[in-house]
């Protein structure tokens, strides 16, 4: 047995989107298929960022692709689940940003599973990486956990 996280309560995370699943979800076993939680958990951070304004879709604003993610199951989850995605900022570098969510059934208060997405802002065009623009950051940190402060988010080199 690894020595692994527990699983997180909903107070660790700063946003919340919901997503119903759907019955092409369900493996053969029965229970939502592996690789779907990573479309969840994208659909899920794809809304959070879009209610913040990120990426800006005006042409020359840079963008925000993802270069790591992994993810870690506690208990299976299957259709008709209702879910709730927890999501949080956890690290916030010069070009990079790590977003942390938790996946929820229904009205759980302990998740089920835990990922996260390591994200790189890089130029529209040539996508080499870039600062990420103050006005993001400040966008972002309001994605931060509870008690968290921004100066030791931007601390982290990235």
């Amino acid at each position: 047995m690894t020595d692994r996280e527990p699983p997180r309560l909903r107070a660790a995370y700063a946003a919340f989107e919901g997503l119903q699943t759907r019955w092409t979800d369900n493996d053969q076993y029965g229970h939502i298929y592996n690789a779907t939680y990573y479309t969840l958990f994208d659909e899920a951070m794809t809304r959070a960022l879009a209610a913040i304004g990120l990426p800006d879709p005006a042409p020359g604003k840079p963008i925000l692709v993802v270069v790591e993610n992994g993810c870690t199951f506690f208990r299976e989850l299957s259709y008709p689940d209702a879910l709730t995605v927890g999501l949080s900022v956890t690290r916030l570098g010069r070009a990079s940003i790590r977003v942390e969510m938790g996946m929820f059934r229904d009205e759980d208060q302990d998740e089920a599973a835990r990922a996260y997405f390591t994200l790189v802002t890089v130029d529209a065009t040539t996508r080499r990486p870039l600062p990420t623009p103050p006005d993001d950051r400040a966008r972002l940190a309001a994605l931060m956990p509870a008690g968290a402060r921004p100066a030791q988010v931007g601390a982290v080199a990235g």
